[in-house]
């Protein structure tokens, strides 16, 4: 008998087409006749005896952890991946691996709907002994979709990506549900974006790999938009999907939690959760979902629509093909007509008239009597803008990050003096830095603009300006970063953070009378002078004994900028890597940096920075400043040189003033500029300098909490016999290093483990998640017994 697979489910997806449902929830928490539908997808999986499963998160990923937790209350385990910034669907994967090992293992999508028959395909790819198995769906409408063309022994001949009618030379689709060796895996780099459809499937097909598309009977929905999402809903009441429906199923085809009263009318097949209440005179169905604590008015009517978790129908209202989300409202006499979307708490008022696919933003009004045609958006919701890990705000373009909350954060800025700012080359990102410079004039300051592309170069303006603080506003496919530097071009520090979010939090816009309204100025900080200012600054100030030649692509702002300062030492430089030829990659504004070496390997950050430090050691002061968290990689190559390794928030002014004067440490422009020069120097490839320092694997977990944070990491501390130092907790254990610290953004501790081998990472880090978890619950037990008392 074959071993069980894992699986691993996707589900950072912000589902942007499906607003105004999905606004503020992770896509896969949509619900679904009562639960998240990525409930349903651990249904799927553990039918099919899957029940060891990793789920990627990125978007609000404290919603999916309270959520499913550990998964003991559904029979599985779930070990959760969180992405700073989206990797793409294969580098989200990719960090699963050190808990999927070398063992094939299954990709599913955390939003879908689907039935179709997992065992067959896992079958499939063993007979096949594929390197990856796509499962396949034959779609009546493929033009939205990726096609897949098969030979007759189901490999994969060709991909077409959202075809015309004219290439519709087949109607498989691409399910983005993939049996998966590690041996396809190896060729995905680590922390860099990376796609499945985009990038490695193409990748594989072209090497001659062993790839295959297996067509697959039942059900499959991508549940896209608001449209999809009804249509689904319908589809499982009518039997055309397999779901657990959750309720009894009752006489004609009903699911019910309680008995339908009397005289009201339904036309199976309905839904009608716990808590709903249904008035005389209503009329539900047929194909209508009414969730936990909903109600329906006397003499309304609710058809082919869905009112979720308290969302309420006033008396005579009209419902044909229309949703309401939490706590939605429409009053006496409304009508919403197809497509219709009423947000969390919007409102149709009495009389009100929605006409087909008129959508209210939660927390809209539309006005008593309206006919209206149009949907109604709001700039932003309410929501506080917190600093998470590494002094970024992270938000959503159109939800949490608006116009009004830049406006106030450029008050609350300028009200300390002049601002820099810069913006990425987007709409998005240039109309919030407008909005921020409103606010900055508002105080009575001067905004100071620079035209530069990424935050790694904004953090340059600030060092150049010297001014109290700058901003730089990222914008990424919807997801807004700000990035804050001080004059040091370094992140403010957690004691001016929590000024900010205490500012941010009153909402509160400074006004200044009009002879005191500060100007909008242009910096003089060009991108010649951020180039002298990298390079200078970096490179090692001695005779090149040969020119290095380096790959850099072209796609992003901080590659493009990477290849300003390699260009600017005197690199040859090319797009695309080759043999022979070291490439390097920029991420995270500028401020991450991964490379591939001449044979191709890839090379993380902290294996970087390894050698950076080592650069230092030989060429340098001797001594280095790196971050709390930086890999314990660095204490080693230091201490073959008899150097001197300093952490922030551990080693006070003196490692904040040499993290200053280090750039090359942090950001990728400097750091790329600084291993360059040396290979310039010393005539070596990357390979035979990086082969110097010490390979040491990671294994990083989250363990999401339900207690307090700081006492679960006291108690640590206690076990450990050590003081936290710093942002978090570090111990050596044996030959090998953890570190703990709890994260900013959600309830949840954070282990990352180091050791000469993956084997050893992995068990340290197994055991403190272990550790965290179980007095997390000591914790919580204790919490609720003095509640009790």
């Amino acid at each position: 008998m074959a071993k069980p697979l894992k699986a691993v489910i996707m589900a950072g997806g912000e589902g942007t087409r499906l607003r105004p449902l999905s606004l503020g929830t992770p896509k896969p928490m949509t619900p679904l006749l009562g639960r998240p539908v990525m409930e349903h997808i651990i249904h799927l999986l553990k039918s099919h005896g899957i029940t060891d499963i990793c789920v990627t998160l990125c978007y609000k990923p404290q919603v999916v952890m309270d959520c499913f937790g550990s998964g003991d209350r559904l029979g599985v385990r779930l070990t959760y991946f969180t992405e700073e910034e989206p990797l793409g669907t294969a580098g989200s994967v990719k960090n699963c691996m050190p808990h999927l090992g070398r063992e094939d293992f299954l990709v599913i999508s955390g939003d879908c709907v689907c039935d179709l028959d997992l065992s067959r395909l896992m079958d499939f790819h063993r007979e096949r002994g594929a390197a990856a198995t796509l499962a396949l769906y034959r779609h009546p409408n493929p033009l939205e979709y990726g096609l897949v063309l098969t030979d007759e022994q189901n490999r994969v001949e060709r991909f077409v990506e959202k075809p015309g009618w004219g290439q519709v030379f087949t109607d498989q689709i691409n399910t983005g549900i993939y049996l998966l060796s590690p041996a396809a895996m190896d060729r995905v780099p680590q922390g860099t974006s990376f796609d499945f459809g985009k990038d490695l499937f193409p990748a594989l097909l072209q090497e001659g790999a062993a790839l295959y598309g297996l067509p697959l009977a039942g059900y499959w929905c991508d549940m896209g938009d608001c449209k999809a999402y009804l249509d689904c809903v319908c589809d499982a009441l009518s039997g055309k999907v397999k779901l657990d429906m959750g309720l009894p199923k009752r006489e004609g085809g009903t699911w019910s939690a309680q008995p339908v009263p009397a005289g009201v009318t339904v036309v199976p097949p309905c839904w009608i959760g716990e808590g709903t209440r249904l008035e005389e005179g209503c009329l539900i169905g047929p194909h209508a979902v009414l969730d936990r604590g909903a109600a329906a008015g006397e003499r309304s009517m609710v058809q082919r629509s869905i009112l979720l978790e308290n969302a309420a129908v006033g008396p005579r209202c009209t419902l044909y093909g229309a949703i309401l989300c939490k706590d939605a409202s429409a009053r006496r006499g409304a009508v919403l007509n197809e497509g219709a979307v009423l947000g969390g708490n919007a409102l149709a008022e009495e009389g009100a008239v929605l006409l087909e696919r008129v959508k209210l933003w939660p927390g809209q009004t539309a006005p008593a009597g309206c006919r209206l045609a149009r949907s109604v958006t709001s700039g932003s919701q309410k929501a506080t803008l917190r600093f998470g890990d590494g002094g970024v705000i992270r938000g959503v373009l159109g939800e949490d990050m608006g116009p009004e909350a830049l406006l106030t954060l450029g008050s609350i800025l300028g009200a300390e003096g002049p601002v820099g700012l810069g913006c990425s080359p987007t709409p998005g990102a240039g109309m919030l830095a407008r909005a921020a410079a409103a606010g900055v004039a508002a105080a009575g300051s001067d905004a100071l603009t620079h035209s530069l592309d990424s935050p790694v170069q904004g953090a340059g303006a600030a060092v150049y300006h010297s001014l109290p603080v700058s901003l730089f506003v990222e914008e990424s496919g919807g997801t807004v970063y700000l990035h804050f530097f001080d004059h040091n071009g370094l992140p403010l520090g957690r004691t001016r953070e929590r000024k900010l979010e205490h500012a941010l939090l009153q909402g509160e816009v400074r006004r200044t009378r009009s002879g005191q309204v500060g100007r909008l100025r242009r910096s003089d900080f060009t991108m010649e002078q951020w180039v002298r200012q990298t390079v200078e600054g970096a490179s090692l100030h001695r005779p090149a004994l040969r020119r290095v030649t380096v790959a850099v692509g072209t796609a992003t702002p901080e590659e493009r900028c990477l290849r300003e300062a390699l260009a600017g030492l005197g690199c040859k430089l090319e797009e695309v890597w080759r043999p022979g030829v070291a490439a390097f990659h920029a991420q995270r504004g500028g401020f991450s940096l991964t490379a591939q070496d001449e044979r191709g390997a890839v090379i993380d950050p902290g294996q970087l920075l390894a050698l950076l430090a080592l650069i230092e050691m030989e060429n340098g002061s001797g001594q280095v400043a790196v971050s709390a968290g930086a890999s314990a990689a660095v204490d080693l190559v230091a201490a073959g040189y008899g150097g001197t390794v300093l952490r922030l928030d551990r080693d006070g002014e003196q490692a904040s003033a040499l993290y200053a004067a280090q750039p090359w440490l942090r950001q990728a422009p400097a750091a790329a500029v600084r291993i360059c020069a040396r290979m310039a120097v010393s005539g070596q490839k990357l390979e035979t300098l990086v082969s110097k320092t010490p390979r040491f694997s990671s294994w990083r977990r989250e363990v999401p909490l339900a207690s307090d944070r700081g006492r679960v990491m006291q108690a640590l501390a206690r076990e450990s016999a050590r003081q936290p130092s710093g942002e978090g907790l570090r111990m050596r254990s044996g030959n090998g290093w953890v570190y703990l610290t709890p994260l900013a953004r959600r309830s949840a501790l954070r282990i990352v483990a180091e050791g000469p081998d993956l084997e050893l990472a992995a068990e340290l880090c197994d055991f403190y998640a272990g550790r965290a978890a179980e007095l997390d619950r000591v914790i919580s037990e204790q919490c609720a017994q003095q509640e009790d008392k």
